[in-house]
């Protein structure tokens, strides 16, 4: 049915049943119609007989069903190696959230004409291959907000310099609602867009990041879960390289007053947009990465309360050769993926949210609440922490001792949150 490391999503009309839309990562084929209708079919048998199918697991695959609204229902089929069921029923969220930003609730509840349906949510495409290809580590694909749910964010140098500067333009857009963006993550945002939901919060900054060759950009989006049927725009201006602003806004200002607005107002911080594009793909400042040590191979911090995630696999500065017995990036993304789905839900619940269907608790005794964990294989060993509202994953290499693999832990996560570092 998958290949092991293949990913297929399926959209149907929950009603007839006819596929809106099927996009396909990885190795291998989407399956072929007849099994898409068998998939939609086992389900609606057990919707028939009071049984809601969730999810299931083959020899080499693994399957998992959802339903919104009654209107439109998401069949995901990842390869067999993928462990996790509520980070994929999190994965479908997302992708019904896209639906929702880009086409708005009430046309796809209320859909009469399947092959216009199919014609408007095309659109969405760009978005849902994004959210596929981190999923399966595709592309050297380094994020991780599909699994936690909390939008990833960059800590730079000057944050508080670009902070101050967005909180200006913001007020001379006339909007409440403004970040500044690099290569699809956060780097600073205004305090009512930290106000949205975790899924506009991640699904934001992804839509800015698929199109990345255009200087700006008006697009008309619906807020899931703030604003589902009534569009707001979304002006995204390129500053500098992989660096956007993003401002939610109404039906004022144009497109070509906000580019105007944007060269004049941001040309006096451009060494501090250098600074920020001369980050490439890691996500810390060097005054942050100088006091991390030497051990550690990459990490997830994920602030559950404030909705933002932090990865990081370019701990060292030299990120164009790795060391030859070490870990390529994509194993470092494969590694913590791997154990943040098998751990998060089965093992540790996350802090600050209370249990759900996406996270259901194997309660290892009444009295008892894991708050410290640890993996080790040939290859790495990855550290966990739970603390306060906080989860915290560092890779190490596989011969570091554990007491010291816990040692540096406990230090990293107070460089994160407590001292000089920027707040997390």
């Amino acid at each position: 049915m998958a290949s092991t490391w293949s990913c297929t999503l399926i959209v149907l009309s929950s009603g007839s049943g006819v596929p809106l839309l099927i996009r396909h990562v990885g190795p291998g084929k989407a399956p072929a119609y007849a099994l898409i209708g068998s998939l939609n079919g086992v389900h609606v048998f057990g919707e028939s007989h009071g049984v809601n199918l969730c999810n299931t697991h083959t020899h080499n695959a693994n399957i998992t069903w959802k339903t919104y609204h009654n209107s439109i229902r998401l069949v995901l089929v990842r390869g067999s190696e993928c462990v996790g069921d509520g980070c994929d029923s999190r994965l479908l969220d997302l992708v019904f959230g896209s639906l929702v930003l880009l086409t708005g609730l009430d046309t796809l509840n209320t859909h009469t004409n399947i092959e216009r349906l199919k014609r408007d949510v095309r659109v969405c495409y760009g978005v849902i291959d994004e959210l596929l290809c981190a999923a399966m580590n595709t592309h050297e694909h380094t994020h991780f907000s599909h699994l936690t749910g909390c939008v990833e964010c960059v800590i730079p140098a000057e944050q508080h310099t670009l902070q101050a500067e967005l909180e200006k333009f913001a007020e001379g857009a006339d909007s409440t609602y403004a970040c500044v963006t690099l290569r699809g993550r956060v780097v600073c945002a205004t305090r009512n867009l930290w106000s949205l939901s975790r899924t506009e919060l991640v699904l934001l900054p992804l839509l800015a990041h698929t199109n990345t060759h255009t200087a700006a950009r008006d697009i008309p989006i619906y807020l899931p879960h703030k604003s589902p049927n009534v569009p707001f725009r979304l002006l995204v201006v390129r500053l500098l390289g992989h660096v956007c602003v993003l401002v939610l806004c109404g039906p004022t200002p144009t497109l070509s007053h906000m580019m105007r607005s944007a060269t004049t107002f941001w040309t006096p911080t451009y060494p501090t947009l250098e600074a920020l594009v001369s980050l490439g793909p890691r996500t810390l400042a060097h005054n942050i990465l100088s006091q991390l040590d030497n051990a550690v191979l990459g990490l997830i911090l994920v602030n559950y309360n404030n909705k933002r995630c932090i990865s990081c696999v370019h701990p060292s500065e030299e990120i164009r050769s790795p060391p030859p017995r070490g870990l390529s990036v994509g194993k470092k993304v494969l590694a913590l993926q791997s154990v943040y789905r098998a751990l998060i839900g089965p093992l540790l619940q996350p802090p600050a949210m209370p249990p759900s269907e996406d996270y259901p608790t194997l309660a290892l005794h009444p009295d008892h609440s894991p708050r410290e964990c640890y993996l080790n294989t040939e290859s790495y060993k990855i550290y966990i922490l739970q603390n306060s509202h906080y989860h915290l994953f560092v890779l190490f290499p596989p011969a570091l001792p554990i007491h010291i693999a816990r040692q540096v832990s406990q230090r990293t996560l107070t460089i994160f949150t407590k001292g000089k570092t920027p707040k997390f």
